[in-house]
């Protein structure tokens, strides 16, 4: 974004959500607080972080829990909550990472929707996944191994690489492929 992280970190800041893969978000405020002081942190002035609070808690379906406790949420209402949070200010650049670890079907599928809808408006989303089927979403795949990136394409073009069918067999033929290169 042509900004220097070091210069000016938080205009950098500005332009990047974060959700980590383990909860991290205060257990003690509410689902409501939690994202008021998400959008105040990331200077959105109080009149619009109300505006932008409500909007995000009925996006990610939150309404009826806004007044929970995060703590007592279950793990999928958790990671809703760690996404709307990381996208309060609407960043152009969202890191995810392990975005659907430990989460039911329903809610992995409804990640992805929210992903995929994301990136449609534009948003450069870099998720870090161990599901291959999850890869498969993704336009471009970086695969690491042993802290090195082994294959970098589209998935159709890793498998095309690889020789394989689906995704879980590519990343397991280019991992093979990798160990016989050391």
């Amino acid at each position: 974004m042509g900004i220097d992280i070091q210069k000016n970190p938080e205009k950098a800041r500005s332009n990047l959500g974060y959700m980590a893969q383990k909860f991290s978000l205060y257990g003690s405020l509410t689902v409501k607080e939690n994202l008021n002081f998400f959008a105040l942190a990331y200077g959105i002035r109080a009149r619009e972080a109300r505006k932008k609070v409500s909007g995000i808690i009925e996006v990610f379906g939150l309404k009826e829990h806004e007044n929970t406790k995060a703590e007592a949420l279950p793990l999928g209402l958790k990671q809703r909550l760690s996404m709307a949070a990381a996208l309060i200010h609407t960043p152009p650049v969202l890191f995810l990472d392990e975005p659907t670890s430990g989460v039911d079907v329903i809610t992995r599928r409804d990640f992805w929707n929210h992903i995929t809808s994301l990136a449609k408006k534009g948003v450069t989303i870099l998720v870090t996944t161990h599901f291959m089927e999850e890869a498969e979403y993704c336009d471009r795949i970086s695969l690491f191994y042993k802290g090195q990136t082994v294959a970098l394409g589209t998935p159709a073009e890793l498998k095309q690489q690889a020789g394989a069918k689906d995704m879980e067999g590519a990343f397991i033929n280019l991992i093979k492929e990798s160990e016989a290169e050391r």
